[in-house]
């Protein structure tokens, strides 16, 4: 358990001690106070040490459930391993049974498999043997024939290097004559362009003379305008140095006038700061001593209450002791009259005289009781003249220093007007000076700025006549260089169209030599490829020889070949005979050793299958008493934890009582206090520190209630997870189990049916191969019958014929009967496949099925587990409504503190109506504690009750799901057992069957390749007749090729040189078309020349004109920007007169203002004293009322009045 403890009842203790230290009489209180919160710590220490304990037990509990659950399981499991071991040493056994006759049967098997290869093995040899002779005989045929074509080759290779240099030398021949003629045109080129260069040069020296010229004429104007414009700007910098000077003339004198001014400013803002801070230090010294002798006042006002009070709790306190010292006197002293009373009582033997002496005993007591009565009523009556007299005292003291408050405030305030009003004076003066100056200042800088613009205009006016004359000299350059340029570009022009007719001219000249060479070019290829042309049908008839040659070698090759073939064919079809012989012995084998192993595998599977079954059957039981030993040990565990839980909720409850008793404890000693009775203000300060702790003790139990409250929300979810989670995973895996065993035994059955097919299939492939090799030889036997009709007539064509109508008619009944045999098994396989599409939409139901069931168990877990929630729910709720009910109650406790600590006057009749109100809630509270510790052990018990119910559903489903699943596996077994028997019979059914398909297929084997070879023998000889045909037409087609070559070259020649005299027309006739041209280019050139010579003129005269009119209007600018000028100074002078005229009127106003708002501030200062005298007199006698309601208050609390 983790509950803080409370470390604040310290504090409490200490603060209830020092309130109840200032007399002895509380002393018992204390006392009870102090153990009551000490014992509270202590209190919650045995509550974890019990808790400590619980938890022990209750892991001792659980160690002991789950050690014995796992010695049972662990039983369990080593009973279930001593039947998987003995079964799997069952198996074991069996199976090196199984592995000793696979090993004997594979002995056997090996055996007869060497004695087939060895036959095999002397029957290849011999074969070996043959096909090697024969193959001798075709490498030596062969190796004549290939030097034969090695010596054609050699032949065909000498013929081609001769073409071949024959060709180099014509062609070196035709390249000579091209190159003589083609320089003799590159040296006439040379000439033109000698000639052409030579008349650009005089051209372009003219064009540079010219040019020279136009840059004198052009150096010229140049230096004119600039002469002039140094001039004019030495005059325009010469007034602008004037200008120049007269503005540092201006700024000097307009220094030396705002120079005082800007001094004056400096001085008003040190003076300002300077009366300030005199002012402030003046105040700040009147509120200082105002403050010291009011702190002063406070401390003897403080010091002589503290003494008041003091002397009158003496006072009391003597008085009180006074009364204690007569109470224990009188006491002593009744003490003593009765026990001498008594005594003489025992000595007197007569009744009456006893009695008259107990009676005068009595009066006696009464005389004292009286005494003492009367005692504690004058005391009573001194203490409260005491009071009396001390708050008579405290209230004079009150008055007193109230008055010297009132004083304070006055002063303080008036103080800090006054400070106010005489920074508002300093301010006033402050400003009305640095504005004036200010105000000066800116009439000097204005005026400073009117002189600087007048002296600026002056200079503008001055520099217009020089901008004049710049202007027009800039004029008369623009003219007189745009003429220049014009001139210039005229003459360029000249020289380029000069340059444009010498280029054309010799562009002519080019023309004529590109013609000739172009010429020359189409002459050199066109001999260059009559050549090449020939050169290559030479070859091609050199080649056209040697492959003639080789191909009929080739043919040659084959023939050899063919033969070797033939004699090959008849030493296989020997090999084949007798190896179809062996592979059918060998067949046969493997049928015997499959069948006899399949048995065996049989048996195994049968025994592994049983053992499977047992194992099974032994897991299912063994499932079963884990499913009742794990039930048994939650059940167990889940009591065990709630006896736990309910521990912890009496240790709470516990708690809540012991709580509930101090509370009861705290109320006793207040009544105690009430009735002592006790001081007010102690009254009051218990009071007011019990709600506190009241308050503290609220919130510290509603912490211990959420602590619970979690430790009871953490026990319930984890036992909804354990409880439903166990349960529904058993039922899942119930489920689960009865599912797929169903869905196993679907597959089971479609296996069986799945492998029956793959055996008729494998019936239908080898039948289709049967049926392939019969629609072979029915193909092979008509080619045979064919060529047997085609040929020519022998000897013993007729009974050929008739022989191969026999094996015909037999390979059609043989290809029939398969035909049938494969529609049975087709139809076989197809009731097969009908059979398991049943299977599988059961499969796909069952699945479905399954899927429905688990969402339907989920809804069900989900179902289930909101009813465990909504325990839960009710467990939280009731912790909720305790909760509120423990809140109301302390809101009770709280409220009834506060109520007796608010009221002035606690009678009698007040105490108890509260405590009416309290004992109603104090008496609910305990109700309801009672039902709520109830509620809560009824919720675990009906909880308990619940899950052990559900936990024996559970346990009794799980049962009949386990038997389910045995009965299930049993028939599974039997059914197993029932298939493997039937499975045996079909085998033994099977294996007579195969034998005796293998013994026909080796007779079809035979007889088919008895045909096949006969089919391959008349192959061959047709072979044979073919290739010798091909040789014959090999060397007629080799005389027609050669004869078509002879003729191509005729006509090739005959094209080229048609093709050349067409290259050459064409030649001439782009000649004339480019001389066409360039005869065009010329004149257009003339033309344009003469345009640019009528446009350059039309220029000049549009220069001249544009010259004229800019004269005229700087003429024009000159005369109106010197009026605009003289206009301005004028404006300039009279704004200046203004602002003057302006400033002094301003000036006058300002001082007018400074005046009244002076006057304003003294009239208004002591406006403000007076009224704030009044108002200060005002509160102070409210102040005063209100102290004496609170004496009087005081007063008749304290029963003075």
């Amino acid at each position: 358990m983790d509950i803080q403890k409370l470390d604040y009842l310290k504090s409490y203790e200490t603060e209830l001690k020092n309130q109840f230290v200032v007399d002895k009489k509380y002393l018992p209180i204390s006392k009870k106070l102090v153990v009551i919160l000490r014992d509270i710590n202590p209190f919650f220490e045995k509550v974890e040490l019990r808790e400590e304990k619980a938890k022990e037990l209750f892991v001792h509990n659980s160690l002991n459930i789950n050690r014995a659950y796992g010695e049972n399981i662990e039983n369990y499991h080593r009973s279930l391993a001593i039947i998987v071991e003995k079964n799997h040493n069952e198996v074991d056994k069996f199976q090196k049974q199984k592995l000793q006759k696979t090993h004997d049967l594979n002995i056997n098997f090996k055996t007869s498999l060497e004695l087939l290869e060895q036959k095999i093995s002397q029957i290849q040899e011999e074969t070996k043997e043959k096909l090697s002779k024969s193959e001798q005989t075709l490498k030596r045929e062969l190796g004549q024939i290939q030097k034969v074509m090695v010596e054609a080759r050699k032949v065909h290779q000498q013929a081609t290097t001769q073409i071949e240099k024959e060709k180099e030398h014509s062609t070196i021949l035709l390249a000579q004559n091209y190159d003589k003629k083609i320089a003799v045109l590159d040296q006439q080129l040379v000439d033109y362009e000698n000639e052409f260069n030579k008349k650009l040069v005089i051209v372009r020296e003219d064009s540079q003379v010219a040019s020279s010229g136009n840059d004198e004429s052009y150096l010229t104007i140049k230096n004119t305008y600039s002469q002039l414009s140094v001039s004019l700007n030495k005059k325009i910098n010469e007034i602008k140095k004037k200008h120049q000077q007269a503005l540092a003339q201006l700024d000097k004198e307009n220094q030396a006038k705002i120079k005082p001014i800007h001094q004056s400013i400096e001085d008003l803002k040190k003076s300002y700061q300077d009366a300030q801070r005199k002012s402030l230090e003046v105040y700040g010294d009147k509120l200082t001593s105002l403050n010291v002798i009011f702190d002063v006042q406070k401390k003897n006002f403080d010091d002589k209450k503290a003494r008041i009070i003091h002397e009158g709790n003496d006072a009391i306190t003597l008085l009180n002791s006074k009364l204690s010292a007569f109470r224990e006197t009188i006491q002593k002293e009744k003490l003593t009259k009765s026990r001498e009373m008594r005594d003489e009582m025992k000595s007197l033997e007569v009744e009456r005289d006893r009695e008259k002496k107990n009676h005068d005993l009595t009066s006696e007591l009464r005389a004292f009781d009286s005494e003492l009565n009367k005692q504690i009523i004058r005391t009573n009556k001194d203490i409260v003249l005491k009071k009396k007299e001390i708050q008579k005292r405290l209230y004079d003291l009150d008055i007193r220093h109230l008055r010297e408050i009132n004083d304070w405030r006055l002063k303080k305030v008036l103080y800090e007007y006054e400070k106010k009003q005489d920074f508002a004076k300093i301010d006033l003066n402050y400003n009305h000076n640095i504005s004036a100056s200010e105000q000066l200042l800116k009439v000097e800088e204005l005026h400073y700025q009117y002189k600087k613009e007048v002296l600026l205009l002056e200079q503008n006016k001055n520099l217009l006549p020089l901008e004049y004359q710049l202007a027009i000299a800039a004029s008369i350059q623009e003219r007189e260089l745009n003429l220049l340029a014009n001139d210039a570009h005229l003459s360029i022009a000249a020289f380029k169209h000069s340059e444009q007719l010498l280029e054309f001219e010799f562009k002519k000249n080019q023309a004529l030599i590109h013609l000739e060479r172009e010429r020359a070019k189409a002459l050199f290829n066109a001999d260059s490829q009559v050549l090449k042309t020939n050169t290559q049908l030479e070859l091609e008839k050199e080649k056209i020889k040697r492959d003639y040659i080789l191909s009929e070698e080739e043919l040659r090759i084959e023939l050899n070949q063919a033969i070797y073939n033939k004699s090959k064919q008849a030493i296989e079809h020997e090999y084949n005979i007798e190896s179809f012989t062996i592979e059918s012995e060998r067949e046969k084998i493997y049928i015997e050793n499959k069948y006899t192993l399949d048995l065996i595998k049989e048996e195994a599977l049968l025994e592994e299958q049983k053992r499977a079954f047992v194992v099974s059957e032994a897991k299912y039981k063994h499932q079963l008493r884990f499913s009742n030993e794990k039930a048994s040990r939650l059940l167990k565990i889940y009591q065990n934890e709630l006896e736990f839980n309910q521990s912890l909720s009496e240790q709470f409850m516990d708690i809540v009582r012991m709580l509930y008793q101090n509370d009861l404890s705290y109320l006793d000693i207040v009544k105690e206090l009430y009735h002592l009775p006790s001081h007010p203000e102690v009254f009051k300060g218990v009071l007011k520190s019990i709600i506190s702790l009241t308050k503290e003790i609220s919130t510290s139990l509603i912490h211990i209630l959420e602590y619970y409250q979690l430790l009871d929300q953490d026990f319930y979810v984890k036992k909804i997870d354990d409880l439903t989670g166990y349960k529904f995973m058993l039922k899942h895996e119930d489920l689960m189990n009865f599912y797929e065993t169903e869905i196993d035994k679907s597959k089971e059955k479609k296996l069986v049916i799945e492998k029956d097919i793959r055996l008729l299939e494998e019936q239908f492939f080898q039948n289709t191969s049967e049926l392939e090799r019969h629609h072979a030889a029915l193909i092979a036997l008509e080619k045979v019958t064919l060529e047997l009709k085609n040929s020519e007539k022998g000897e013993h064509k007729h009974h050929d014929i008739k022989e191969n109508q026999k094996l015909v008619a037999n390979h059609e009944q043989e290809s029939k009967r398969i035909r049938l045999q494969l529609q049975k098994i087709e139809k076989s396989i197809d009731e097969k496949h009908a059979q398991i599409d049943p299977i599988d939409k059961e499969v796909l139901r069952i699945e479905e099925m399954q899927k429905v069931s688990e969402k339907k168990l989920d809804k069900e877990k989900h179902q289930e587990a909101s009813g465990f929630y909504r325990s839960l729910n009710k467990n939280q709720d009731i912790y909720q409504r305790f909760t509120s009910y423990i809140q109301k109650h302390y809101q009770a406790i709280i409220s009834f503190y506060e109520a007796l600590s608010n009221e002035v006057y606690v009678s009698d009749l007040f105490l108890t109506t509260e405590l009416k109100k309290l004992e109603k809630s104090f008496s609910l509270y305990e109700k309801e504690t009672i039902l709520h510790q109830q509620a809560f052990l009824n919720l675990m018990l009906s909880f308990y009750l619940k899950n052990q119910k559900q936990q024996a559903l559970i346990t009794r489903g799980f049962k009949r799901s386990t038997q389910s699943l045995l009965k299930s596996l049993n028939e599974n077994y039997n059914s197993t057992v029932e298939t493997n028997r039937n499975t045996h019979e079909k085998r033994q059914n099977d294996k007579t069957r195969t034998i005796k398909v293998e013994n026909g297929k080796l007779v079809k084997k035979l007889e088919l390749e008895a045909l096949s070879y006969k089919k391959k023998l008349m192959l061959d000889l047709s072979v044979l007749k073919s290739l010798e045909i091909k040789i014959t037409e090999n060397g007629q087609k080799r005389d027609q090729e050669l004869k078509l070559i002879n003729d191509n070259q005729l006509s090739i020649a005959q094209q080229y040189q048609h093709d050349h005299l067409i290259k050459s027309n064409q030649l001439l006739e782009q000649y004339n078309k480019t001389i066409s041209q360039l005869d065009l280019s010329i004149q257009n050139s003339v033309k344009n020349h003469i345009g640019l010579e009528e446009s350059l003129d039309n220029k000049n005269q549009a220069i001249l004109s544009k010259y004229q009119t800019n004269y005229e209007k700087n003429l024009a600018s000159l005369k109106q920007k010197t009026n605009h000028y003289l206009e301005l100074i004028q404006k300039e002078t009279d704004l200046d007169a203004e602002k003057r005229k302006s400033y002094e009127e301003n000036i006058k106003r300002m001082n007018q203002k400074r005046e009244h708002e002076l006057k304003n501030i003294h009239n208004h200062l002591q406006r403000f004293n007076q009224t704030t005298k009044k108002t200060q007199d005002r509160t102070l006698r409210k102040e005063l009322v209100v102290l004496k309601k609170a004496h009087n208050s005081r007063v008749k609390m304290l029963h003075l009045n």
